[in-house]
């Protein structure tokens, strides 16, 4: 409950030095996004990564080494999977170009679409040229173009020596976070007043607590649902069933967003439907059902397994959060948007709510 002690104005005066701390913070981050986004992008880079550098000092004490084993580990693993899955991607986007290329040109529309909206259809679609919009070379230049246009937008925006010096501190705060984590992450306690440790400690328990439950344990479910949309694409024979299935799976790191994937999978079933003289009706209802099933194993399964007895705020919540702090901060914001909004909830709870 709220407390029962009246408003002097001692008190008047420092929930205003509060409120004016917020608003200083508040426009700092705004000023200084584009200088603390590198940090704060090592910083958790270093947060997702300090349980394996511990679990590799389990053999390796030194820790200097075991960031460099860890590193080199990493390393390996990201050239064995472009190793493997590049020419398997390659090959699904081959047959996709010549599934696109072979029955857009040479469409026919079921029976029950209107015939006026079939006739405006095929007069649209026959100016365009996809065969040489999907030969490899006119991709080529088309992908070229899309990355000299970003190249173009970040140039204009930071500056080539802006983007450079960005990438470079990015490594220097990873280096220097690594390898020092364990010791700043006890070393700011030293610096709390008595008087507020032990509220702070608790804020920063609870902190700690959704942090873990969010990138933590969203990391260990994403991946997991990465490889079964994958797997479920593969079996009912999705065309670019790896890299859709990757690419749903991923988009799981926003609570629900994965359902977005349901359009482009719907469109592949159908068109892939036609080439095969299956049924559409039948390979988009098989669509739905892998996103059933792997949504089921998602909330019945990996959600406990991985999250465990955590209790932290609701999705709903966590889609807010990153909806208000991005539009507030931008980038800066969607990374801090989660620890803030747990902190902002344990205050609360704790100052005016006061459970006991």
């Amino acid at each position: 409950m709220i407390s029962d002690k009246p408003i002097d104005f001692d008190r008047f005066v420092r929930w205003l030095m509060t409120a004016g701390v917020i608003v200083v913070l508040y426009l700092a981050l705004t000023e200084l996004s584009a200088v603390l986004l590198p940090f704060l992008l090592a910083w958790l880079t270093v947060y997702l990564l300090d349980p394996l550098v511990s679990f590799v000092q389990r053999w390796i004490k030194k820790r200097v080494v075991a960031v460099m084993v860890l590193f080199l580990t990493i390393a390996i693993v990201a050239v064995a999977f472009v190793i493997i899955l590049v020419p398997i991607m390659a090959e699904e986007v081959k047959h996709l170009y010549s599934l696109i290329d072979s029955q857009l040109n040479h469409l026919e529309w079921p029976a029950w679409i209107p015939k006026d909206i079939v006739v405006k259809a095929q007069s649209y679609l026959e100016n365009i040229d996809y065969t040489s919009m999907l030969k490899q070379e006119g991709m080529g230049d088309k992908v070229m173009a899309a990355l000299t246009g970003v190249w173009n937008t970040v140039s204009g925006v930071y500056g080539i020596v802006g983007a450079l010096f960005g990438t470079i501190t990015y490594v220097l705060y990873l280096m220097f976070l690594i390898l020092d984590f364990q010791a700043l992450s006890d070393s700011w306690k030293n610096y709390i007043p008595n008087k507020y440790k032990a509220f702070t400690l608790q804020l920063t328990d609870d902190l700690e607590i959704q942090m873990n439950g969010y990138f933590r344990a969203q990391t260990k479910i994403v991946i997991s649902v990465a490889i079964l949309f994958a797997i479920g694409f593969k079996i009912i024979g999705l065309p670019f069933a790896l890299g859709l299935g990757l690419l749903v799976g991923f988009l799981n790191y926003i609570p629900y967003m994965q359902l977005i994937g349901i359009l482009p999978a719907l469109a592949l079933a159908a068109l892939n439907s036609v080439d095969t003289g299956g049924s559409a009706w039948i390979a988009m209802s098989l669509v739905l059902v892998v996103f059933a099933v792997i949504q089921l194993i998602q909330e019945v399964f990996l959600t406990p397994r991985f999250m465990g007895g955590f209790s932290g705020m609701h999705p709903a919540i966590i889609l807010l959060s990153l909806s208000i702090w991005g539009a507030l901060l931008g980038m800066v914001g969607l990374i801090i948007a989660i620890p803030i909004t747990a902190i902002i909830i344990s205050y609360y709870q704790r100052l005016i709510i006061k459970e006991s």
